[in-house]
């Protein structure tokens, strides 16, 4: 009896994770600058940098050459130089992580799950092309709240059931680092909801993916968009 119960709650739950979400989006057609490898290279603090997500997952926006879960994490310092590995080398990223690519191993110790870190670890050359910039126009009030909530959650936990918490950003209430769970793209989200007021889910679902991110409308400016 408790297995059949068991196998119900799970079967309920698939249900609601398939149906929160909407429904998948073609992302050929979105606004994105394709960087020359002659160029500069620069990030800024509350840039987001992002690998898209395999397009099958239940309601997430249709990226080309998305790859497992994908990948999403905010920018915590300006940095550029001569190429694109020389600033992913230099420049601290905050993220919600299971798995280390530079180990190639899982992360157990759950202290170390939203971590800051550099860029490379998880935007290294292996995945060149398929990896986004992404900017939005903050000010300077705007990206020190971002930062600081961001920061507030480094003793944080990674939960893949993570869900967007639509807590008001005028409000004084924030949500505290001792009772938060996030995984790569709710913790971005959450990020922007708090410190801007804006839902970067393109889909506007329950669930957030780095597709979604990728493909939010707010990114649709110049410079809002680059692969690389």
């Amino acid at each position: 009896m408790k297995k059949v119960f068991l196998i119900l709650v799970f079967t309920c739950f698939l249900g609601w994770f398939y149906f929160s979400s909407s429904n998948k989006i073609e992302g050929s057609g979105l606004k994105t600058e394709k960087l020359i490898d002659t160029v500069t290279f620069s990030l800024k603090k509350g840039d987001v940098l992002v690998r898209p997500n395999f397009d099958w997952l239940p309601g997430s926006y249709q990226i080309n050459a998305g790859r497992m879960f994908g990948h999403a994490a905010i920018v915590t310092e300006d940095v550029s130089g001569k190429s694109v590995d020389e600033v992913l080398a230099k420049a601290s990223i905050i993220e919600a992580v299971v798995f280390d690519q530079k180990t190639r191993s899982f992360i157990f110790d759950k202290k170390e799950q939203v971590r800051e870190t550099k860029a490379i670890i998880s935007f290294g050359s292996r995945f060149k092309g398929i990896r986004y910039r992404l900017r939005i126009n903050l000010t300077d009030q705007q990206t020190e709240d971002l930062l600081q909530f961001l920061k507030n959650q480094l003793d944080g936990r990674y939960s893949v059931f993570t869900v967007k918490k639509f807590v008001d950003p005028n409000s004084e209430k924030q949500i505290t680092r001792r009772n938060s769970n996030w995984h790569c793209a709710s913790i971005v989200w959450q990020a922007f909801y708090q410190a801007k007021g804006v839902d970067i889910d393109e889909n506007k679902g329950f669930v957030v993916y780095p597709s979604d991110i990728i493909a939010s409308k707010y990114f649709d400016l110049p410079g809002g968009r680059t692969r690389f």
